[in-house]
């Protein structure tokens, strides 16, 4: 019960920041938040009855919440959400990382639900890893059997529960709906058998479907031996060995990223089962992600386009400042 009061809380502060700071109308605050106009007055005068908004607006949410509006400006970005600090005192602690994770898959898991249920006959994308299951097992359960939850991959062989399929099964049972699965390995040994499934048409509409989603919730890994995918997927070291020399420093959603953004050139690409590189590109993604190791994957996937929606906690932001497109303000502060 206090956690929920607690994401009450937070969402009025957002609903506060975005009316009184940013000037945005009711309606248009009611969209950002993926909540009912009538609920953006009822916050708005809650707020200011409980003396949050005042001149100036009074919650230690108010910072970070300027550090996401610079995120996502800075980036192209829809919109950021950014997590407080785990521990101020010790930023950079890498054994903060699983409390860090929890926290981002609460903020995500809150955004998402709000979405899905604002929108009928909604179609979920879903990709693999540990932020990923930890957004869904943050959500509450919904009742939307009008909602399709699409796994992007294919299935693994060594599901420890973080595979697109595993999770997209999960979602469907959260949300009420239904799941879209690909019952094949995500990546395949020979080039030839992975062509020849895709061309399969019991095998097309599911990645029709794949390509036709409202949003997805994806994540992303750096190429190391262990991260999520390369444990899930069987490859072998010669393959991982592969992608790094054609510069990989990213995995997402089965692609290989160079840290320009730019698809590494690898044969891993003609043996992977799932959305289509340029499908991924297209698509209205939540990135989830959290803790520093996630920093070389992140920009790799911001320089390529991928992300719309970006839910971090704020050991990222060191990188995401240094990092900093050409001609982006300073941050605030």
């Amino acid at each position: 019960m206090s956690r929920i009061r607690s994401d009450d809380h937070d969402l009025q502060v957002m609903a506060a920041w975005l009316y009184y700071v940013h000037g945005l109308g009711q309606e248009e605050v009611a969209r950002r938040l993926e909540v009912s106009r009538t609920k953006v007055v009822r916050m708005l005068s809650g707020a200011r009855e409980s003396g949050l908004v005042k001149i100036s607006l009074e919650h230690q949410m108010a910072e970070t919440l300027a550090l996401a509006d610079w995120i996502a400006a800075s980036y192209g970005l829809a919109r950021c959400i950014l997590t407080p600090p785990a521990d101020a005192a010790n930023p950079d602690d890498p054994l903060l990382d699983p409390q860090r994770k929890d926290a981002v898959g609460i903020a995500a898991a809150n955004y998402v639900s709000r979405r899905i249920l604002n929108t009928r006959n909604v179609s979920v994308g879903v990709g693999g890893g540990t932020t990923v299951r930890r957004t869904i097992e943050a959500m509450r359960m919904l009742s939307k059997p009008d909602s399709r939850i699409v796994a992007l991959m294919g299935a693994s062989h060594n599901d420890d529960g973080t595979s697109a399929y595993s999770l997209s099964l999960e979602m469907a049972q959260i949300v009420g709906g239904s799941a879209r699965t690909l019952p094949v390995p995500f990546v395949l040994g020979l080039a030839e058998t992975c062509a020849a499934l895709k061309a399969d048409p019991s095998i097309r509409p599911i990645l029709s479907e794949m390509a036709a989603t409202d949003f997805n919730v994806i994540s992303c890994g750096a190429c190391e031996e262990t991260g999520s995918f390369f444990l899930a997927s069987g490859m072998s070291a010669a393959d991982l060995d592969d992608a790094r020399e054609a510069g990989a420093v990213c995995e997402v959603a089965g692609h290989f990223l160079k840290a320009d953004g730019s698809r590494a050139e690898t044969g891993l690409n003609d043996r992977h089962t799932g959305i289509e590189f340029e499908d991924l590109r297209k698509a209205d993604n939540v990135v989830v992600a959290a803790g520093m190791a996630k920093t070389k994957p992140l920009l790799a996937l911001l320089k390529a386009g991928i992300a719309n929606t970006l839910v971090i906690d704020h050991s990222l932001v060191a990188g995401l400042v240094a990092a900093r497109p050409k001609g982006a303000q300073p941050p605030p502060g």
